[in-house]
């Protein structure tokens, strides 16, 4: 009809113009196509000027989309205005779970999706780990390896844009009472342009002053450090920094946040060359010393199999056979993103899980949030239906009813962004907690996921109940009264609140075995009581690096004696239990010796590794809490120059001599020409690094008789708060050498933290968001409960009426409440048994189907739903039957 109406139009319009030029002269013909060429040809003018008329109807509809939404929109508003206290309850719910997926989704972002601040490019950066075999250990992988390792990749591997190495470690900055340990980073030059980091201020050191003669010593200021110390001063270039017994000159600060590829901070970053060759002699071509991390960039296209067959080929081209335990060992790349040999680290794997249970609690939330829709809608059965009587369409009620959901969904969501910025920042200090942010933990990722979780909530809590409420029948909901739409039962409403209850079940055995697993931590038997033991340390200023020859003996003899006064100041103070001395120290130092004993051709292997050695003082074991077994421990006679005597722990002596009385028996330590050590006594094990480790061969001497290796701590057991003994410790350090350059005071409890850290976070989260779920699914549970005895206030007044007890009346309600919950709890407990497995590995000496949690949280459910359904009977018992039966 329009093509034919526009077609008629220009035809005219071309008939008129053609008459008009043939009066003017023109010949027939001529003033034809004159006039089409001012018209244009008869088709292409109507097909223009179509389009011209459907783009008005298009913007003419769009206008009217535009204006009902705002009507709806406007109406929706008006409605819950009408009823606060719905909207705020659902605001509340969505805004809970919408906040804890955004502020979890900012954790697992830093530490799984984004990669490390400032690093471009992240996801084409690997590290490089190397597999090996060992006698008695069997396969182990490893991501540390020597400089000669670095060298080796730089110059063979084709896969490779850049290879960079660093490690990172504590040293001292500054001089005497203005010194202070910070985490320091050593790297190689190409370190910075590898990642793709700049600098904030001034620039980062390059080749020629990464290397081991002639150059200068620079250093770059980490952005917390430069902040702290030197207040943030741009007019920081230039000036002199004091590190160990050495002085470098800060030649730039780095940005922000910028902690390398690790999630450890880092206050100064130090040429790798200049440490490295006062570490480790002729560095460049030990395979024995293996103390740096590799970062290659890959090339473009480079897949992770190419590189790791590049990187295995090129190191067998430089492996020059020093080293026979090396000739088998295979190198591989792996993200650097939150990765732990080669796999991923626990506190990714458990921020994953955490963001599954933070998704759990949404769908907890939407649940709750749709059952109510549901309740709701059957009360508005009765508008819908006239609305649909007066012509309004099913599609415009679905839109209008799904407005209703998305403005609760916006308003939860701009609700759950505070409570993101909020749990956002409890979470990042929980699980990372001396790392530096450079962003808010509701950055504009954390906004586009937030945005995203409402839209989908609000589709998602919204569209059954706007298809069920839009679709009533005509005649039965324009009849009905209160009484006809209330009574009746929605198998969805009952089942989205078993899947409530269900879900809560999982998060509430989730937090069960995580509590479980935080308990069996904290009881472990460590062998020593770490959160009983001060450690203190010296750092010897001007001493980084022993003199040599007579010299090196004589500042050996020189510091062992300051030790030997120390100690006895240490004893003298009040408040101070046992004190002690010891050269390797559990979970911060190690050390082995060569060892014979008489009877074995060689020392039998442990899977905890060893034979590891101490030298400690009289008063050691009764200073750290180590259980002395059998014999006697050393007394104060057991020193250097006395006889030589040892001390053994209980698998060693299992291993070396099974069946016999170990006391007696000798070893020979340091050498065959050294006298034998004659076993006094046995030990119970100690763990030397993790809490997670075998047994291990571990062997005591007396201090003095060590000889080879340093690193002395004196262990310190005070009788009360061991903060209260900190500064005590350090003054009276500091009364017998004011010009110590650091004396270091901790407890041994802040080694074990962090390998605690991810069985602490699981159980904190995962129970704050099980009673969160349990909160909102019992409210849930109530909330339906009461709608659905208000909606059956004419059954339960005709059932009193007609004389039904108050006991009935409340048991028809409770069996409801509780019959839901009940169904829940048993699909809840399958899930947790099918999926435990999944979780088992996070667990510490926990199964995944402990069933004193399985009990434990079916019987709080239980006891919860019961109470929630309990209040709501209680209020039926009390109808009035002639109120209720009179109300329609």
């Amino acid at each position: 009809m329009l093509r034919d109406d526009v077609g008629d139009e220009i035809r005219l319009h071309l008939e008129l113009r053609t008459e008009q030029l043939i009066r003017e002269g023109l010949p027939a013909g001529e003033a034809r196509r004159e006039a089409e060429r001012r018209f244009g040809p008869l088709d292409l003018a109507t097909r223009a000027l179509e389009q011209s008329a459907d783009r008005r109807e298009r913007d003419m509809h769009a206008h009217e989309w535009i204006d009902e939404l705002t009507q709806d929109a406007r109406y929706v508003l008006r409605t819950l205005k009408r009823q606060p206290a719905f909207a705020a309850f659902v605001i509340g719910t969505l805004a809970l779970g919408i906040g804890a997926n955004a502020a979890m989704f900012g954790v697992v972002d830093r530490l799984l999706l984004r990669g490390p601040e400032h690093v471009i490019g992240a996801d084409r950066v690997r590290r490089v780990f190397a597999t090996n075999k060992a006698p008695g250990i069997g396969e182990f992988t490893t991501s540390t390896m020597g400089y000669v390792s670095y060298l080796g990749l730089r110059n063979n591997a084709k896969s490779f844009e850049r290879v960079a190495a660093y490690t990172t470690n504590e040293n001292t900055i500054g001089r005497a009472e203005a010194s202070q340990k910070v985490p320091v980073g050593w790297a190689s030059a190409d370190f910075f342009p590898l990642l793709g980091v700049s600098p904030l201020l001034g620039r980062f050191y390059t080749t020629d002053e990464d290397r081991t003669t002639g150059a200068d010593h620079v250093a770059v200021l980490g952005h917390g450090l430069w902040r702290r110390r030197f207040a943030g001063d741009r007019a920081v270039l230039g000036k002199t920094i004091a590190v160990g017994d050495e002085t470098y000159t800060i030649i730039g600060v780095a940005p922000e946040a910028f902690t390398g590829v690790d999630l450890k901070p880092v206050d100064l970053w130090l040429p790798l060359s200049i440490t490295s060759a006062r570490v480790v002699n002729d560095f460049t071509k030990s395979w024995n010393a293996q103390w740096l991390q590799v970062i290659v960039r890959l090339k473009p296209g480079a897949t992770d199999e190419q590189a790791t067959a590049d990187a295995s080929a090129a190191r067998r081209r430089f492996y020059d056979g020093q080293d026979k335990d090396d000739a088998d060992t295979r190198l591989f790349v792996a993200s650097v993103m939150a990765t732990h040999e080669g796999r991923a680290s626990t506190e990714s794997a458990v921020a994953r899980w955490l963001l599954g249970v933070s998704v759990v609690v949404l769908l907890i939330a939407c649940s709750n949030v749709a059952n109510l829709l549901l309740a709701r809608a059957v009360r508005r059965r009765r508008e819908v239906a006239v609305r649909l009587a007066l012509g309004a369409g099913r599609g415009r009620l679905v839109r209008l009813l799904l407005m209703e959901s998305m403005v609760l969904a916006i308003g939860g969501d701009a609700l759950g962004l505070l409570v993101a910025q909020w749990t956002g920042q409890a979470m990042r200090v929980v699980l990372l907690p001396k790392i530096e942010w450079a962003s808010s933990p509701v950055g504009m990722r954390v906004l586009a996921v937030s945005a995203a979780i409402a839209l989908a909530t609000g589709v998602l809590i919204g569209l059954v109940p706007a298809l069920q409420a839009s679709s009533p029948s005509l005649t039965a909901a324009l009849k009905a009264g209160t009484r006809e739409g209330g009574e009746q039962r929605s198998w969805l409403r009952g089942m989205l609140t078993v899947a409530q209850a269900a879900l809560s079940v999982v998060l509430l055995i989730g937090a069960g075995l995580f509590v479980r697993s935080l308990w069996n931590v904290r009881n472990l038997d460590l062998g020593f009581q770490p959160d009983r033991v001060l450690t203190v340390a010296i750092d010897w200023q001007g001493l980084g690096k022993f003199p040599e020859g007579d010299a090196r003996d004589r500042e050996r003899t020189r510091r062992r004696e300051f030790y030997l006064r120390a100690l006895d100041s240490i004893r003298a103070l009040h408040g101070v239990e046992f004190a002690s001395l010891a050269v390797g120290t559990p979970l911060q130092s190690s050390f082995s010796l060569d060892l014979r004993v008489p009877g074995w051709d060689s020392i039998p292997k442990m899977k905890g590794g060893g034979p590891y050695i101490s030298a400690v003082t009289s008063g050691y074991f009764a200073s750290v809490g180590t259980t002395l077994k059998q014999g006697r421990a050393f007394t104060k006679t057991d020193r250097a120059g006395s006889e030589r005597v040892a001390i053994v722990s209980e698998s060693m002596a299992a291993a070396l001599w099974p069946k016999r009385d170990p006391l007696g028996q000798c070893l020979i330590i340091g050498g065959d020409t050294v006298p034998c050590a004659r076993v006094v006594g046995v030990v119970s094990d100690a763990h030397r690094f993790k809490i997670r480790e075998a047994p291990a061969m571990h062997y005591y001497i007396p201090f003095g008789q060590e000889s080879g290796f340093g690193g002395t701590a004196m262990l310190v057991r005070p009788r009360g708060e061991l903060s209260a003994m900190i500064e005590p410790l350090r003054q009276a350090m500091r009364a017998l050498d004011p010009a110590l350059a650091y004396i270091d005071v901790g407890s041994l409890q802040d080694s074990i933290d962090p390998q605690v850290r991810p069985w602490k976070l699981g159980a904190t989260v995962f129970a704050i968001f099980g009673v969160l779920a349990l909160a909102v699914a019992a409210i849930g549970l109530y909330s339906v409960i009461s709608y659905i005895v208000a909606q059956r206030t004419h059954e339960i007044g005709v059932r009193i009426a007609l004389g039904a007890r108050s006991s009935v009346i409340v048991r028809l309600i409770v069996t409801q409440g509780v019959g839901s919950a009940l169904a829940g709890v048993a699909i809840g407990i399958t899930l947790a048994l099918l999926g435990g497995r999944f979780i088992e590995t996070l667990l510490f000496d926990t199964s995944a189907r402990d069933v004193p949690v399985f009990v434990t949280v079916a019987v709080v459910l239980m006891l919860v739903a019961t109470i929630a359904s309990l209040i709501p009977a209680w209020r039926a018992r009390r109808v009035n039957p002639v109120e209720a039966l009179r109300a329609e």
